[in-house]
């Protein structure tokens, strides 16, 4: 009897495993100021079948990141798949650098957005304290959930006047995160985030190093645009 319990312990726990899923990305290839649509999103999940990945669903999203808009550099689009955890670990095992695709990390119901709180080296410049530009969010309509002082991680020349890197930092609704755009604000990417994002086996950066982890669509000329990572 305890051995039929366990046996069937082990099949329910084996259907659950089977049924879990991981989301997945990559860029599409598309170039900004360039007439090319890119790699389509049932064409990047047929690449995925090819190596043997259960692919369950495939869409076109947009990278909310804070890819520059400039001619040349690759577009926000990307192809979303939602895979099975058993097939990409597999997956994972035969291509350690996770063959270019990343982890869809962007569904999360809030978000971080930040804005330089305008102090300068040698006590220069005036600081906006959190109150106060959280006043501006909410003035356009922005509920602010949390915020924070920050700082920006990256190395500042030191000299009297240059960034002092200190920022302020906002928790607010992903889908509010346009609006606050807008006013100037830019989307906070986590040392976390970038974790989750980038391939297995990718050695770990130094603080203040840009990183150059989106993923890249397949025979496409690969991004020369660092993602900002701050913490």
């Amino acid at each position: 009897m305890k051995t039929t319990l366990t046996l069937l312990l082990l099949l329910v726990a084996a259907a659950a495993s089977a049924n879990e899923t991981v989301t997945v990305y990559q860029l599409t290839g598309e170039i900004q100021c360039i007439d090319d649509t890119g790699i389509p999103p049932e064409e990047a999940a047929d690449l995925l079948r090819g190596q043997g990945v259960k692919v369950i669903s495939a869409e076109r999203r947009q990278i909310p990141q804070g890819i520059e808009e400039i001619c040349g550099a690759p577009a926000r689009e990307a192809n979303v798949m939602k895979v099975t955890a058993a097939d990409w670990s597999a997956f994972l095992a035969k291509n350690p650098d996770a063959g270019g695709y990343g982890h869809w990390v962007f569904d999360e119901s809030t978000v971080q957005i930040y804005k330089y709180d305008g102090t300068l080296q040698c006590g220069m410049g005036g600081e906006i304290p959190l109150e106060e530009m959280a006043k501006e969010l909410e003035t356009a309509g922005i509920d602010v959930v949390t915020s924070r002082k920050g700082t920006d991680g990256l190395a500042h020349i030191s000299v009297c006047g240059a960034s002092t890197g200190a920022i302020n930092v906002y928790v607010i609704d992903r889908e509010a995160l346009p609006a606050a755009q807008k006013l100037g604000y830019r989307l906070l990417v986590t040392r976390e985030m970038t974790d989750q994002i980038k391939p297995r086996g990718t050695k770990k950066r130094q603080v203040g190093m840009a990183a150059r982890s989106l993923p890249l669509a397949p025979s496409k000329p690969p991004s020369t645009g660092p993602i900002p990572v701050l913490w």
